[in-house]
């Protein structure tokens, strides 16, 4: 199975969906600096997430993004970083081979725990590597027949 490949079987169609989703839809979608295609992804009114600032210690996470345009932001500002500095010819490969997620947990049908690892390197455009390794936690809620981020806690070390 290569990296660009959905690794859950669709006969589990959530984590099936769950993957296409928070995988193959938000790396392509940040490698074109597009947020408009993972926007519907968030629950903009419940939405905030704690920053742990990849520090093993909780007493140095923050909430750095009490709302979805605080992420949005950021979002955008490390896609278009990254498309400043990635050589964009290896890229796409390069980020699906480093990130997967590694665990997703339903409870009582209508709220889940995604965990996303990212442990990688990004190919730069003067030929060397930017390493990269943090996971981030996703709380999702079933809306309206949708599921929708309603938190998370990102890049922890």
């Amino acid at each position: 199975m290569t990296p660009t490949e959905n690794p859950f079987d669709p006969a589990d169609p959530l984590r099936h969906h769950l993957w296409e989703r928070h995988i193959r839809a938000d790396i392509d979608a940040f490698i074109a600096g597009d947020w408009d295609e993972v926007a519907d992804d968030f629950d903009e009114a419940a939405f905030q997430a704690i920053d742990a600032a990849f520090s093993p210690d909780p007493a140095d996470w923050t909430i750095g993004f009490p709302t979805l345009a605080a992420y949005r932001d950021r979002w955008l500002e490390m896609s278009a970083q990254t498309r400043a500095t990635a050589d964009p010819d290896r890229l796409r490969d390069a980020m699906f081979a480093g990130v997967r997620l590694a665990r997703i947990d339903v409870y009582d049908g209508d709220m889940a725990i995604l965990h996303k690892v990212f442990d990688g390197v990004t190919p730069l455009k003067d030929g060397q590597e930017d390493p990269y390794a943090w996971q981030s936690v996703f709380t999702l809620r079933l809306r309206e027949g949708a599921w929708k981020i309603t938190s998370f806690v990102g890049y922890m070390a």
